[in-house]
């Protein structure tokens, strides 16, 4: 039997039909393949999402603002506390090639540095987030995000 050249094209066609069908059945049905929401919670977490809007902007009103340097071996955070007022809150660092290296630490303090050595952070990425609040008004919550290069 001799194949024409409108033979030909056909069976292309319902070649090229056949593999795209095979990809489409088998993404629906493979569970790798599942896409589920990333949070079961998501109107919670978007609930959250708008006080951490609103702590942001508390920390964008403050008088002075919050200062990430890096002296020599040393990274310093300094809040600003115009009323010496005692801080308390939460530091967490985030590195995200890895990790194993997250970290974070409580703040109770009259202090407003904060000082990390190097032992504590590898020379790198890091995502910095501050959640504080002031013992004169712990109500209002103050929320800082910074990527720092260490």
């Amino acid at each position: 039997m001799k194949i024409n050249w409108g033979t030909s094209i056909v069976l292309a066609f319902v070649a090229f039909i056949v593999f795209i069908l095979f990809f489409v059945v088998k993404t629906f049905t493979e569970p790798a393949y599942g896409f589920d929401l990333v949070s079961d919670a998501y109107y919670q977490d978007e609930l959250e999402f708008q006080k951490t809007i609103d702590n942001s902007k508390n920390a964008d009103e403050l008088e002075g603002k919050v200062q990430f340097d890096k002296i020599e071996d040393e990274f310093v955070i300094t809040i600003p506390n115009q009323n010496k007022d005692v801080i308390y809150g939460k530091i967490q660092f985030y590195r995200p090639s890895n990790e194993k290296l997250d970290f974070s630490k409580t703040i109770d303090s009259k202090d407003n540095r904060i000082v990390f050595t190097a032992k504590e952070l590898v020379k790198g990425r890091w995502n910095v987030m501050m959640t504080w609040s002031y013992a004169q008004n712990p109500s209002e919550v103050f929320y800082k995000k910074e990527s720092i290069y260490y």
